[in-house]
Protein backbone atom coordinates (compact mmCIF):
# COMPACT_ATOMS: atom_id res chain seq x y z
CA UNK A 1 0.00 0.00 0.00
CA UNK A 2 1.00 3.24 -1.00
CA UNK A 3 -0.41 6.26 0.10
CA UNK A 4 -0.72 9.46 -2.10
CA UNK A 5 1.37 12.05 -0.73
CA UNK A 6 -2.38 14.22 0.23
CA UNK A 7 -2.98 10.95 2.10
CA UNK A 8 -0.45 10.68 4.88
CA UNK A 9 -0.98 10.59 8.33
CA UNK A 10 2.17 12.48 10.71
CA UNK A 11 3.17 10.62 14.02
CA UNK A 12 0.60 13.37 15.66
CA UNK A 13 -2.51 13.42 13.87
CA UNK A 14 -2.24 9.95 14.80
CA UNK A 15 -2.14 10.20 18.60
CA UNK A 16 -5.34 12.37 18.34
CA UNK A 17 -6.92 10.05 15.91
CA UNK A 18 -6.26 7.36 18.55
CA UNK A 19 -7.91 9.65 21.11
CA UNK A 20 -10.78 10.25 18.49
CA UNK A 21 -10.97 6.06 18.04
CA UNK A 22 -11.67 5.57 22.02
CA UNK A 23 -13.46 8.37 23.38
CA UNK A 24 -16.94 7.92 21.90
CA UNK A 25 -20.79 8.03 23.81
CA UNK A 26 -19.24 5.26 26.00
CA UNK A 27 -17.22 8.04 28.29
CA UNK A 28 -20.28 10.22 28.84
CA UNK A 29 -22.26 6.79 30.73
CA UNK A 30 -19.60 4.48 32.04
CA UNK A 31 -19.65 6.00 35.70
CA UNK A 32 -23.56 5.26 35.44
CA UNK A 33 -22.57 1.36 34.57
CA UNK A 34 -19.28 1.43 36.73
CA UNK A 35 -20.72 2.78 40.59
CA UNK A 36 -23.25 -0.16 40.35
CA UNK A 37 -19.99 -2.93 40.25
CA UNK A 38 -16.83 -1.08 41.86
CA UNK A 39 -18.90 1.73 43.57
CA UNK A 40 -16.26 4.70 45.01
CA UNK A 41 -13.47 2.31 43.35
CA UNK A 42 -14.81 2.84 39.57
CA UNK A 43 -11.81 5.10 38.88
CA UNK A 44 -9.52 2.67 39.36
CA UNK A 45 -11.53 0.52 37.57
CA UNK A 46 -11.13 2.88 34.55
CA UNK A 47 -7.53 2.86 34.76
CA UNK A 48 -7.17 -0.97 35.22
CA UNK A 49 -9.30 -0.99 31.73
CA UNK A 50 -6.69 0.61 29.84
CA UNK A 51 -4.80 -2.99 29.56
CA UNK A 52 -6.72 -3.59 26.74
CA UNK A 53 -5.52 -1.23 24.21
CA UNK A 54 -2.09 -1.95 25.43
CA UNK A 55 -2.29 -5.27 24.75
CA UNK A 56 -3.74 -4.46 21.15
CA UNK A 57 -1.07 -1.42 21.15
CA UNK A 58 1.53 -4.55 21.55
CA UNK A 59 -0.29 -6.37 18.25
CA UNK A 60 -0.32 -3.08 15.90
CA UNK A 61 3.44 -2.21 16.70
CA UNK A 62 4.20 -5.88 15.96
CA UNK A 63 2.51 -6.30 12.63
CA UNK A 64 3.29 -2.68 11.62
CA UNK A 65 7.52 -3.41 12.11
CA UNK A 66 6.65 -6.92 10.43
CA UNK A 67 4.47 -5.34 7.38
CA UNK A 68 4.97 -1.71 7.21
CA UNK A 69 2.98 -1.29 4.21
CA UNK A 70 0.39 -3.66 4.08
CA UNK A 71 -2.46 -3.52 6.16
CA UNK A 72 -4.80 -6.18 8.15
CA UNK A 73 -7.31 -6.90 5.24
CA UNK A 74 -4.74 -7.31 3.24
CA UNK A 75 -2.89 -9.99 5.61
CA UNK A 76 -5.68 -11.69 6.82
CA UNK A 77 -6.21 -12.50 2.56
CA UNK A 78 -2.41 -13.52 2.55
CA UNK A 79 -2.43 -15.66 5.08
CA UNK A 80 -6.24 -16.85 5.15
CA UNK A 81 -6.46 -17.08 1.40
CA UNK A 82 -8.95 -14.75 -0.38
CA UNK A 83 -12.26 -16.51 0.40
CA UNK A 84 -11.96 -16.98 3.99
CA UNK A 85 -9.85 -13.51 4.22
CA UNK A 86 -12.64 -11.78 2.61
CA UNK A 87 -15.08 -13.57 4.82
CA UNK A 88 -12.90 -12.44 7.86
CA UNK A 89 -12.95 -9.12 6.99
CA UNK A 90 -16.30 -8.26 6.71
CA UNK A 91 -16.51 -9.86 9.73
CA UNK A 92 -14.22 -7.40 10.86
CA UNK A 93 -16.23 -4.48 9.90
CA UNK A 94 -19.39 -5.56 11.50
CA UNK A 95 -18.65 -4.46 15.16
CA UNK A 96 -17.47 -0.87 13.41
CA UNK A 97 -20.91 -0.31 11.66
CA UNK A 98 -22.84 -1.25 15.01
CA UNK A 99 -20.67 1.51 17.08
CA UNK A 100 -21.71 4.39 13.97
CA UNK A 101 -25.30 3.10 13.76
CA UNK A 102 -25.51 2.95 17.84
CA UNK A 103 -23.80 5.92 18.67
CA UNK A 104 -25.38 8.22 16.14
CA UNK A 105 -28.39 7.97 17.85
CA UNK A 106 -26.98 8.21 21.44
CA UNK A 107 -25.75 11.96 20.28
CA UNK A 108 -29.54 12.44 19.05
CA UNK A 109 -31.06 11.95 22.13
CA UNK A 110 -28.30 13.55 23.73
CA UNK A 111 -28.74 16.94 21.24
CA UNK A 112 -32.96 16.65 22.36
CA UNK A 113 -32.80 16.49 25.78
CA UNK A 114 -30.05 19.02 26.28
CA UNK A 115 -30.30 21.92 23.53
CA UNK A 116 -32.24 20.81 20.07
CA UNK A 117 -36.28 19.37 21.22
CA UNK A 118 -37.56 20.92 18.25
CA UNK A 119 -35.85 18.65 16.42
CA UNK A 120 -36.99 14.94 16.19
CA UNK A 121 -34.68 12.29 15.61
CA UNK A 122 -34.35 11.39 12.42
CA UNK A 123 -34.05 14.54 11.55
CA UNK A 124 -31.13 14.90 13.75
CA UNK A 125 -29.86 11.20 12.34
CA UNK A 126 -29.94 12.53 8.75
CA UNK A 127 -27.88 15.74 9.78
CA UNK A 128 -25.35 14.01 11.43
CA UNK A 129 -24.51 11.13 9.62
CA UNK A 130 -24.24 12.98 6.57
CA UNK A 131 -21.78 15.92 8.23
CA UNK A 132 -20.01 12.46 9.31
CA UNK A 133 -20.08 10.79 6.08
CA UNK A 134 -18.87 14.04 4.64
CA UNK A 135 -16.01 14.84 6.44
CA UNK A 136 -15.00 11.31 6.27
CA UNK A 137 -14.98 11.67 2.52
CA UNK A 138 -12.30 13.90 2.30
CA UNK A 139 -9.52 11.97 3.34
CA UNK A 140 -7.71 10.66 6.45
CA UNK A 141 -5.38 13.32 6.49
CA UNK A 142 -7.99 16.02 7.25
CA UNK A 143 -9.64 13.65 9.73
CA UNK A 144 -6.23 13.80 11.56
CA UNK A 145 -5.93 17.71 11.50
CA UNK A 146 -9.76 17.86 12.52
CA UNK A 147 -8.91 14.80 15.64
CA UNK A 148 -6.12 17.27 16.78
CA UNK A 149 -8.18 20.31 16.96
CA UNK A 150 -10.84 19.36 18.28
CA UNK A 151 -8.94 17.87 21.28
CA UNK A 152 -7.36 21.21 21.79
CA UNK A 153 -10.59 22.70 21.45
CA UNK A 154 -12.53 20.56 23.85
CA UNK A 155 -9.53 19.88 27.16
CA UNK A 156 -10.03 22.99 28.42
CA UNK A 157 -13.93 22.30 28.57
CA UNK A 158 -13.15 19.27 30.24
CA UNK A 159 -10.33 20.36 32.76
CA UNK A 160 -12.78 23.44 34.19
CA UNK A 161 -14.80 20.77 36.29
CA UNK A 162 -11.63 21.26 38.81
CA UNK A 163 -12.52 24.99 39.42
CA UNK A 164 -15.99 24.11 41.26
CA UNK A 165 -14.34 21.37 43.38
CA UNK A 166 -15.14 22.41 46.62
CA UNK A 167 -19.08 22.46 46.18
CA UNK A 168 -18.97 18.50 46.74
CA UNK A 169 -16.52 15.82 49.51
CA UNK A 170 -13.70 13.46 48.73
CA UNK A 171 -15.88 11.17 50.88
CA UNK A 172 -17.63 10.26 47.92
CA UNK A 173 -14.74 8.59 46.82
CA UNK A 174 -13.94 6.78 50.25
CA UNK A 175 -13.26 3.91 51.49
CA UNK A 176 -9.96 3.10 48.21
CA UNK A 177 -10.59 -0.54 47.25
CA UNK A 178 -14.17 -0.59 49.66
CA UNK A 179 -15.86 -2.16 46.96
CA UNK A 180 -12.97 -5.77 46.97
CA UNK A 181 -10.61 -6.83 44.30
CA UNK A 182 -13.01 -8.93 42.15
CA UNK A 183 -15.32 -5.85 41.90
CA UNK A 184 -12.47 -3.50 40.68
CA UNK A 185 -11.51 -6.37 38.07
CA UNK A 186 -15.24 -7.21 36.69
CA UNK A 187 -15.58 -3.06 36.51
CA UNK A 188 -12.62 -2.95 34.20
CA UNK A 189 -14.66 -5.78 32.12
CA UNK A 190 -17.11 -2.77 31.57
CA UNK A 191 -14.72 -0.74 30.16
CA UNK A 192 -13.77 -2.87 27.56
CA UNK A 193 -16.43 -1.09 24.89
CA UNK A 194 -15.41 2.10 25.76
CA UNK A 195 -11.52 1.31 25.09
CA UNK A 196 -12.74 -0.48 21.86
CA UNK A 197 -11.62 0.82 18.44
CA UNK A 198 -8.06 0.95 18.61
CA UNK A 199 -8.03 -1.80 16.36
CA UNK A 200 -8.92 0.00 13.30
CA UNK A 201 -5.14 1.17 13.45
CA UNK A 202 -4.05 -1.41 11.56
CA UNK A 203 -5.67 -0.55 9.01
CA UNK A 204 -4.54 3.09 8.74
CA UNK A 205 -0.85 2.62 10.46
CA UNK A 206 0.46 2.55 6.29
CA UNK A 207 -0.90 6.26 5.91
CA UNK A 208 1.55 7.08 8.71
CA UNK A 209 4.64 9.22 7.18
CA UNK A 210 7.22 7.74 9.81
CA UNK A 211 6.73 4.25 10.97
CA UNK A 212 9.16 4.22 13.66
CA UNK A 213 6.81 6.64 15.87
CA UNK A 214 3.54 4.81 15.65
CA UNK A 215 4.71 2.72 19.08
CA UNK A 216 5.33 6.05 20.50
CA UNK A 217 2.15 7.68 19.18
CA UNK A 218 0.16 4.98 20.06
CA UNK A 219 1.11 5.04 23.85
CA UNK A 220 0.70 8.63 23.80
CA UNK A 221 -2.65 8.48 22.44
CA UNK A 222 -4.02 5.52 24.99
CA UNK A 223 -2.44 7.47 27.79
CA UNK A 224 -4.36 11.00 26.93
CA UNK A 225 -7.31 9.06 26.58
CA UNK A 226 -6.60 6.67 29.95
CA UNK A 227 -6.07 10.62 31.79
CA UNK A 228 -9.51 11.84 30.37
CA UNK A 229 -11.26 8.49 30.90
CA UNK A 230 -10.30 8.57 34.70
CA UNK A 231 -10.51 12.30 35.01
CA UNK A 232 -14.32 12.19 34.18
CA UNK A 233 -15.39 9.73 36.16
CA UNK A 234 -13.70 10.82 39.32
CA UNK A 235 -15.34 13.89 38.78
CA UNK A 236 -18.88 12.51 38.30
CA UNK A 237 -18.35 10.44 41.58
CA UNK A 238 -17.07 13.05 43.39
CA UNK A 239 -19.94 15.47 42.24
CA UNK A 240 -22.63 13.40 42.46
CA UNK A 241 -21.69 10.20 44.80
CA UNK A 242 -23.04 6.73 43.72
CA UNK A 243 -26.62 7.14 44.11
CA UNK A 244 -27.13 9.97 42.00
CA UNK A 245 -24.41 8.89 39.49
CA UNK A 246 -25.96 5.14 39.53
CA UNK A 247 -29.56 6.89 38.44
CA UNK A 248 -28.15 9.50 35.73
CA UNK A 249 -28.20 8.68 31.79
CA UNK A 250 -25.90 10.43 31.39
CA UNK A 251 -23.87 11.35 34.17
CA UNK A 252 -20.43 13.31 32.76
CA UNK A 253 -23.16 15.45 31.01
CA UNK A 254 -25.09 15.92 34.12
CA UNK A 255 -21.75 17.35 36.04
CA UNK A 256 -21.48 20.34 33.71
CA UNK A 257 -25.37 21.44 35.25
CA UNK A 258 -23.59 22.20 38.69
CA UNK A 259 -21.03 24.41 37.46
CA UNK A 260 -20.98 27.91 38.08
CA UNK A 261 -17.63 29.93 36.98
CA UNK A 262 -18.15 33.60 36.69
CA UNK A 263 -15.96 34.22 33.55
CA UNK A 264 -18.38 31.88 31.87
CA UNK A 265 -22.27 32.64 31.39
CA UNK A 266 -23.34 28.92 30.05
CA UNK A 267 -21.12 26.21 30.74
CA UNK A 268 -23.11 23.99 30.12
CA UNK A 269 -23.74 24.44 26.54
CA UNK A 270 -19.91 24.68 25.93
CA UNK A 271 -19.87 21.54 27.56
CA UNK A 272 -22.47 20.20 25.29
CA UNK A 273 -20.31 21.53 22.17
CA UNK A 274 -17.70 20.07 23.14
CA UNK A 275 -19.10 16.73 23.73
CA UNK A 276 -21.22 16.92 20.84
CA UNK A 277 -17.87 17.34 18.55
CA UNK A 278 -15.70 14.21 20.56
CA UNK A 279 -18.72 12.07 19.05
CA UNK A 280 -19.08 13.64 15.61
CA UNK A 281 -15.03 12.86 15.59
CA UNK A 282 -15.78 9.38 16.79
CA UNK A 283 -18.34 8.68 13.93
CA UNK A 284 -16.31 10.54 11.49
CA UNK A 285 -13.26 8.12 11.75
CA UNK A 286 -15.74 5.10 11.52
CA UNK A 287 -17.73 6.02 8.80
CA UNK A 288 -14.32 6.09 6.75
CA UNK A 289 -12.90 2.83 8.45
CA UNK A 290 -16.08 1.27 7.31
CA UNK A 291 -16.19 2.94 3.77
CA UNK A 292 -12.54 2.13 3.39
CA UNK A 293 -12.76 -1.48 4.20
CA UNK A 294 -15.94 -1.42 1.71
CA UNK A 295 -13.62 -0.29 -1.10
CA UNK A 296 -11.76 -3.41 -0.07
CA UNK A 297 -14.81 -5.60 -1.82
CA UNK A 298 -15.63 -3.07 -4.39
CA UNK A 299 -12.72 -1.70 -6.08
CA UNK A 300 -14.54 -1.14 -9.18
CA UNK A 301 -16.62 1.34 -7.96
CA UNK A 302 -16.09 5.16 -7.13
CA UNK A 303 -15.13 5.96 -3.28
CA UNK A 304 -18.36 8.27 -3.86
CA UNK A 305 -20.85 6.12 -4.68
CA UNK A 306 -19.99 3.96 -1.67
CA UNK A 307 -20.15 6.86 0.30
CA UNK A 308 -23.70 7.24 -0.93
CA UNK A 309 -25.10 4.12 -0.83
CA UNK A 310 -23.78 3.50 2.96
CA UNK A 311 -25.21 6.85 3.81
CA UNK A 312 -28.86 5.50 4.16
CA UNK A 313 -28.23 2.04 5.38
CA UNK A 314 -26.68 4.29 8.08
CA UNK A 315 -29.44 6.31 8.64
CA UNK A 316 -32.28 4.05 8.74
CA UNK A 317 -29.68 1.22 11.05
CA UNK A 318 -29.84 3.90 13.68
CA UNK A 319 -33.69 4.72 13.83
CA UNK A 320 -33.94 1.26 15.66
CA UNK A 321 -31.54 2.79 18.42
CA UNK A 322 -33.58 6.20 19.13
CA UNK A 323 -34.66 4.87 22.63
CA UNK A 324 -31.92 5.80 25.00
CA UNK A 325 -32.71 2.22 26.98
CA UNK A 326 -33.20 0.01 24.01
CA UNK A 327 -29.54 1.21 23.04
CA UNK A 328 -28.07 0.20 26.17
CA UNK A 329 -29.71 -3.20 26.41
CA UNK A 330 -28.61 -3.79 22.62
CA UNK A 331 -24.74 -2.96 23.27
CA UNK A 332 -25.01 -5.22 26.88
CA UNK A 333 -25.87 -8.00 24.37
CA UNK A 334 -23.14 -7.42 21.59
CA UNK A 335 -20.33 -5.81 23.47
CA UNK A 336 -18.88 -8.85 24.99
CA UNK A 337 -19.31 -10.97 21.78
CA UNK A 338 -17.84 -7.99 19.31
CA UNK A 339 -14.57 -8.05 22.01
CA UNK A 340 -13.72 -11.42 22.03
CA UNK A 341 -14.20 -11.29 18.40
CA UNK A 342 -11.77 -8.40 18.04
CA UNK A 343 -9.23 -9.45 20.53
CA UNK A 344 -9.18 -13.23 19.14
CA UNK A 345 -9.02 -12.03 15.52
CA UNK A 346 -6.18 -9.55 15.57
CA UNK A 347 -4.18 -12.02 17.74
CA UNK A 348 -4.47 -14.77 15.04
CA UNK A 349 -3.51 -12.37 12.35
CA UNK A 350 -0.18 -11.78 14.96
CA UNK A 351 0.25 -15.34 15.41
CA UNK A 352 -0.06 -15.75 11.75
CA UNK A 353 2.57 -12.95 10.70
CA UNK A 354 5.21 -14.51 13.57
CA UNK A 355 4.78 -18.44 12.12
CA UNK A 356 4.80 -17.78 8.55
CA UNK A 357 6.59 -14.30 8.56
Amino acid sequence: MNPSQNEVLTPSQLIFIVNGLLIGVGILILPNSLVKITQQDACISTAIGAVYPLYICLIITYISKKHPNHNILFLSKKYLGNFMGSIMNLLFLIPFIFIIFTVTPSITNILRIYSAEFLSPFKLIIIITGVCLYTAYNGINLIGEICKIIFYVSLPLIILPLFAVQKSSILNLLPVFGSGFNNILKGSIETLYSYTGLELVLLIYPYVNDKKKIKNSLLKGIFLTTLIYVWCVFITVYYFGLDLTSKSLWPVLSASEIIDIPIINSFRYLFMLSWTLILLRCITIYCFIAVYILKDFMKKTDTKKIYFFIYPILVFLSTFFTNEITRRNFLVKVTPIMVIFLVIYVSFIALLVRIKG
